[in-house]
């Protein structure tokens, strides 16, 4: 344009210099200055008229559905402005293409063995994009929801709800967030979610596959050991659960088995029978895997007339150790107490079903202890079934016994005169201490990730710390340091010398009586084979030929440990991971070691696992649900397998309701 305009502007100057050379010489000064001006002028003029160059505005085409006999149709994306789509080969193109020179050269070039086909054919090849596309997205939102079903019917068995849960409480709520989120037509793709069926399905569907999962596993011929115990629940129905452990990748698991429902006629005999149908002819398992049987020591599994335990030893070859439970056993031992105490704990049971027998006395008793701001203001009920009743039950009533004197008299109780007895308190303080500490000891041997080493220098510990009480009261000086309640007691108040001779003779006869019924249930005979094999607890300790020669292994192990205890990165490991997780991790380079050590840790000490499953079955059958099998969300609640969510929605389509 530049260039256009100075040629045009030099045409002009022409012009002019022509005419000023044709006109009169007289008048040439005056020309002059006239041509001057003039020139002046034009080239102002000129100049006045250089054009402004503007971006010309550009209209986006617009879809004709004329456009299709060449093989494009309307793209589907949300772009900003209409744009073609080939049919063929599903190239968008831009909205300047929207011109059927264009569209047509795009069929020329590109799809030459088209040209001349019908509008028909164009046709075709639309509605068959669109029925794909409308399908792809619904297979696309049918998994979500799929999975989405899957998922809530997961978490609700993990939280033992009941199932209409999903449909009344969790489905509403997820609605209403995404409908105020989002919009009405999000909230009505999760409709089709979870329903009480659907989940009731999902659920037992998540537990078949989780059984699946571990039966794999131990199928596979790997070491197991189990742990079993039964119990009755409200319908009158005995049931035994059934738990395992086994190595699996780099530490040990466990996991739920299975669930027996037993009739209560049947004997010993019929539940060996019961229990070898389903871990040997339903699982395929093989006895000869099993590596250790852990059970509560009840008569109707370990009794003489029962044998079930015996039974399952013979089936195993006896190649399997059966475990008397930890937590049991200390429980047992704990029940020994001489008469005086026992009628302590007789009156403490009488005061506490006083108050909760009645429910007027009993919200009488809180009220009163709210509005004098103590730190409980209610008893807890006693029950020989759990083991930490004991110590809760007189905690609390020593904590509350000054606010349980003062409701008592008012109430005129003859239970209220035992609180005036200073000999009865301090009794009462001091069974409080004592049981709080077994407690305490119950706790350890409850503990995860706990193997039998551990338990056993926590029964030991406990029993050389009752000798050193003994030897602390049997001293000259007597000292009450380990009851702190019971010192405090004494310190609080004036005892008389002679009546703290006389409880003290008590305290130290219950001590004794204690060391005695632990000893019986914790012999050393039953530990031996752990104090042959102490290596297996610190190989570390073993540094040098001649302690390692004392450990009577056979040559190859000797060299396997000497060479395992000079490793320093092996100790760095053995001080991170737990002890079964560090004996895994070496089976490649110590083989021989490993292989002695693992079957050693891996039987169960204790059945707190099966305690668990109890409270989960528990939770799960109510009396008004219980005529339901809660088999299934048992196995989805107890499982520690992770399930796979992929293959579970390619089981089955998602059904509708």
């Amino acid at each position: 344009m530049d260039h256009i305009f100075f040629k045009r502007k030099r045409k002009n100057e022409v012009k002019y210099a022509e005419a000023c050379s044709s006109s009169s010489p007289v008048s040439g000064n005056v020309n002059s200055d006239n041509t001057e001006k003039n020139s002046d002028s034009d080239l102002q003029s000129s100049a006045s008229f250089e054009p402004h160059f503007k971006k010309k505005k550009v209209s986006a085409r617009r879809y004709n559905e004329d456009y299709l006999k060449y093989g494009f149709i309307k793209c589907e994306k949300p772009f900003e402005n209409d744009r073609p789509q080939c049919v063929i080969c599903n190239n968008i193109l831009a909205n300047e293409s929207l011109k059927p020179s264009k569209l047509k050269r795009h069929l020329e070039t590109q799809h030459a063995e088209l040209i001349g086909k019908p509008l028909e054919y164009f046709q075709r090849k639309k509605d068959v994009k669109s029925s794909t596309q409308f399908l792809g997205g619904s297979t696309a939102i049918s998994e979500k929801a799929l999975l989405s079903s899957y998922l809530v019917a997961y978490r609700v068995a993990k939280e033992k709800m009941a199932h209409t849960a999903a449909e009344k409480i969790i489905l509403p709520a997820c609605l209403d967030m995404v409908r105020t989120i989002f919009d009405d037509k999000s909230a009505d793709k999760l409709k089709t979610i979870s329903s009480d069926n659907t989940i009731s399905l999902r659920i037992c569907t998540i537990a078949e596959h989780l059984e699946t999962m571990l039966l794999a596993r131990l199928q596979s011929g790997i070491d197991f050991a189990i742990q079993l115990d039964e119990s009755t629940d409200m319908g009158s129905c005995t049931t035994i659960l059934v738990y395992v452990r086994y190595a699996w990748q780099d530490d040990f698991m466990e996991d739920f088995l299975c669930s027996l429902n037993i009739t209560s006629h049947l004997s010993g005999l019929d539940i060996f029978t019961e229990l070898e149908k389903c871990i040997v002819g339903q699982y395929k398992l093989n006895w000869k895997n099993c590596k250790g049987i852990t059970s509560d020591g009840a008569a109707s599994i370990t009794g003489k007339h029962s044998r079930v335990i015996k039974k399952l030893l013979e089936v195993t070859n006896n190649g399997t150790v059966w475990n008397h439970c930890f937590i049991h056993r200390e429980a047992l031992a704990s029940r020994e107490i001489p008469q005086n105490l026992m009628e302590v704990l007789k009156n403490a049971v009488k005061v506490v079903n006083f108050i909760k027998g009645s429910s007027l006395n009993n919200q009488l008793l809180e009220t009163f202890c709210s509005e004098i701001g103590t730190n409980h203001t209610h008893l807890l009920y006693h029950t020989k079934v759990r083991w930490l009743s004991h110590g809760k039950i007189l905690s609390r009533v020593y904590e509350l016994r000054n606010e349980i004197h003062i409701f008592l008299t008012e109430k005129k109780s003859h239970l209220a005169s035992i609180f005036e007895d200073d000999i009865w308190v301090m009794k009462l303080a001091y069974l409080t201490d004592i049981f709080g500490i077994l407690n305490e000891l119950s706790l350890k041997l409850r503990g995860k990730n706990s193997d039998i080493f551990q338990h056993v220098e926590s029964i030991q510990g406990f029993r050389k710390t009752l000798l050193l009480w003994q030897a602390r009261l049997k001293s000259n000086r007597p000292s009450y340091y380990m009851f702190p309640r019971f010192l405090q007691h004494i310190e609080e108040n004036i005892i008389n010398e002679n009546t703290l001779k006389e409880i003290k003779l008590e305290i130290l006869l219950h001590l004794t009586s204690l060391s005695q019924t632990f000893n019986h249930f914790f012999s050393e005979e039953k530990f031996k084979t752990l104090r042959e094999n102490c290596w297996v607890k610190d190989p570390f300790a073993f540094r040098n030929a001649e302690s390692i020669i004392e450990l009577n292994l056979v040559p190859e192990e000797e060299s396997e440990l000497l060479q395992l205890s000079s490793s320093y990165t092996l100790k760095s490991d053995y001080e991170t991971l737990s002890l079964s997780a560090f004996w895994i991790k070496v089976k490649e380079d110590f083989p021989l070691l490993s292989r002695k050590s693992v079957p050693l840790l891996l039987p169960f000490t204790t059945t707190s696992l099966c305690e668990l499953g109890f409270s989960v079955l528990t939770q799960l059958k109510p009396k008004e649900r219980n005529g339901l099998n809660g088999a299934a969300g048992m196995r989805v609640a107890l499982s520690s397998c992770v399930p796979d969510w992929n293959e579970l929605m390619n089981r089955q389509a998602h059904p509708s309701h």
